[in-house]
C-alpha cells in the first residue's frame, strides 16, 4: 500500500542515456531541531528488536531496536523534506518509482556491537519493491564512536565523515551491499526509508 506519494518524480530516463550512480550524500536536510524533533516523536513509538530475513533475531548479524513512524499529520513534514530530495537524487538514477511504500524506520544502534552487518535492502520477494534506500543522520557525531554507515566499494573517510553530519541525507540504490559497523560508544540514531517502484528486470 502506497504510504506517501512522491508526487510528480522526474521521468524515466533509458538506460543507454545515463551513467550508473552510487550513493548521493545530501548535507544539512534537517536541522539539529528537526533532528531532536524526531527522536522525541520516536521516544513514544514501540520500540522492538530489529529483525532479518522472515522475522528472525539474529545479533551476529543484526543488533540494534526499530521502531515505525507512519505517515500522517504529524509527520508529514518528514515525507515531504524527504521526497524533495528522492526527487532531485532520482534526476541521476532515472527509476521508474512510485512512492514510499512502508513506513519510516527508526533505528537506534545503543551501546558497545551494535551493528548491521553488510546486507542489501531488497531484490527478492516483497522487498523487490524497493528501489531507493535512504538513511538520514539523527545522532551528532560525537555522540558515538564506531558505527560508520559504509557502502561496499566505498573506502573513503571524507565520505564516512560526510555521513556522521547531523541532518545528512544518504541516497543509495537498494540493491547496494551497505553495512553499520560495530558501535564502540554512544547511540547511533538514524532514521531509514525505502522508495518503491516496479520490480528491476
Amino acid at each position: 500500500m502506497l504510504r506517501f506519494s512522491l508526487h510528480t518524480v522526474p521521468a524515466f530516463v533509458p538506460a543507454e542515456t545515463r551513467e550508473y550512480a552510487g550513493a548521493r550524500v545530501y548535507h544539512g536536510v534537517f536541522s539539529e531541531r528537526q533532528c531532536r524533533r524526531i527522536v522525541e516523536h520516536a521516544a513514544a513509538l514501540t520500540a522492538d528488536d530489529a529483525h532479518v530475513g522472515r522475522g528472525d533475531t539474529a545479533d551476529d548479524v543484526r543488533r540494534s531496536t526499530v521502531a515505525w513512524i507512519p505517515a500522517d499529520d504529524a509527520t508529514a513534514w518528514i515525507f515531504d523534506k524527504l521526497a524533495g530530495i528522492v526527487r532531485r537524487a532520482n534526476r541521476r538514477y532515472g527509476f521508474d518509482l512510485i512512492g514510499f511504500t512502508e513506513d519510516l524506520q527508526f533505528t537506534e544502534y545503543a551501546g558497545e556491537g551494535a551493528h548491521y552487518d553488510w546486507h542489501q535492502d531488497g531484490l527478492d520477494g516483497e522487498l523487490a519493491l524497493r528501489k531507493l534506500s535512504i538513511v538520514v543522520q539523527l545522532s551528532p557525531a560525537d555522540d558515538y564512536s564506531g558505527g560508520d554507515l559504509e557502502l561496499f566499494g566505498i573506502d573513503d573517510e571524507s565520505w564516512s565523515g560526510a555521513a556522521r553530519e547531523q541532518g545528512t541525507v544518504v541516497v543509495f540504490p537498494s540493491f547496494e551491499y551497505h553495512r553499520v559497523t560495530p558501535v564502540e560508544s554512544g547511540t547511533r540514531r538514524s532514521l531509514v526509508c525505502w522508495v518503491g517502484g516496479p520490480p528491476f528486470r
